[in-house]
């Protein structure tokens, strides 16, 4: 009955913080976006208060439904308010960064970072699945990938950006993930086809995810470089652009009156495509489950909500992690950007391992297929 209501109240705070993020981004376009400066438009501090605030606000809302004390027609809306509002704040960390001019000394010791952590990885891919799941080769086969990943950059010649080694490796890891959902999960996610709702939700956050991450990925900015040499006018190029681990076609724009610019390329595509739908699978089964727990008279699992949310925005906050050391450190928080940016860094590559590991170990486990099984079941 007062359903139009609330959704006219939940426009009306969507258009104010849409207003909110135009006014961010109309402060920093003064700015470069890259050039190391200070962007004094915007404080600093204001987009972490924007971003703590959000993510606050989620938690609660997530709370307050789980307990009862918000029925779903509220925290729909309110959720995805704070999660704007979350979002504008986060957006802003990682476009308005603070980084000095010069790289840290550390990078000498990236490479022998990668191999060690490429290493230990695959030791424990092997001993953790040997102890828990001795019947499920797959999940070590995974994590093998995954730690190949992270070492690939430093150990082919010239970075391997055009070995045909690294193209296989991306589809495979890509074939690995679909595989584990095919075999542990696949009942319950495909169940989300005949159910609206949580289809639905889950559409939504992927994307929302996918639109978080390019901008923290740095594949879309709303502050473009600026100076001498830089574009003044609508430009689009078509260009090799070596990300993820080889160079993929890509198409790179530049639209300076917006302000907007970016690259599209066929590995980013993937890369979001993984993380984005696994994301979506997550936070779909969670909707869906929490459906059916309340139509049997039952609460919602805290645990399982706990997972979900939890590894879906470990995976959206960390890109974010320079922005808001930025905000408290200043330029002395550099060594964190290049770590992040270097390919010879094992961080980027950990980074894409752990959020794979997070959201499919998510899904998994939400639908009953990680219990550990002896090793007599073969």
């Amino acid at each position: 009955m007062h359903t139009p209501r609330r959704t006219a109240r939940a426009v009306r705070g969507l258009a104010a913080v849409a207003a909110a993020g135009g006014a961010v981004v109309a402060l920093s376009g003064s700015a470069a976006a890259h050039s190391g400066t200070t962007h004094a438009g915007t404080p600093h501090w204001l987009l972490f208060v924007l971003a703590a605030a959000g993510l606050g606000g989620a938690a609660w809302t997530l709370a307050g439904y789980r307990r009862g004390r918000l029925t779903a027609a509220n925290a729909a809306p309110t959720a995805l308010v704070a999660g704007l509002v979350g979002g504008f704040g986060l957006v802003g960390l990682v476009e308005l960064q603070v980084v000095a001019d010069t790289g840290p000394q550390i990078r000498d010791v990236y490479p022998t970072l990668s191999l060690v952590v490429g290493a230990a990885m695959a030791v424990a891919s092997l001993v953790v699945v040997r102890l828990r799941w001795p019947d499920r080769p797959r999940y070590a086969a995974l994590g093998f990938l995954l730690a190949c990943w992270v070492v690939y950059p430093v150990v082919m010649p010239n970075g391997g950006i055009y070995h045909p080694l690294g193209y296989v490796l991306v589809a495979t890891v890509v074939f690995a993930v679909a595989y584990v959902v095919r075999r542990d999960a696949w009942g319950v996610v495909s169940s989300l086809r005949r159910d609206r709702r949580p289809i639905a939700a889950g559409g939504l956050a992927g994307a929302l995810f996918v639109v978080f991450f390019a901008f923290s990925a740095g594949t879309v900015t709303l502050n473009p470089d600026s100076g001498v040499g830089a574009p003044t006018e609508s430009t689009v190029l078509f260009m090799p652009v070596a990300d993820p681990l080889v160079a993929w076609p890509a198409v790179e724009f530049v639209f300076p009156a917006v302000p907007l610019a970016g690259y599209v390329s066929v590995g980013t595509v993937v890369l979001m495509a993984v993380l984005g739908g696994l994301v979506a699978a997550n936070v779909g089964v969670l909707v869906q489950q929490a459906r059916a727990e309340r139509a049997d008279g039952g609460a919602t699992s805290a645990l399982g909500m706990a997972a979900t949310t939890g590894a879906t925005a470990c995976c959206c906050c960390a890109p974010a992690f320079y922005g808001v050391l930025s905000v408290l450190f200043g330029a002395a928080a550099t060594p964190a950007y290049w770590a992040f940016m270097d390919p010879t860094s094992p961080v980027g590559g950990v980074f894409f391992a752990a959020s794979v590991l997070l959201l499919l170990g998510s899904v998994v486990r939400s639908t009953g297929g990680s219990a550990p099984r002896a090793a007599s079941v073969q």
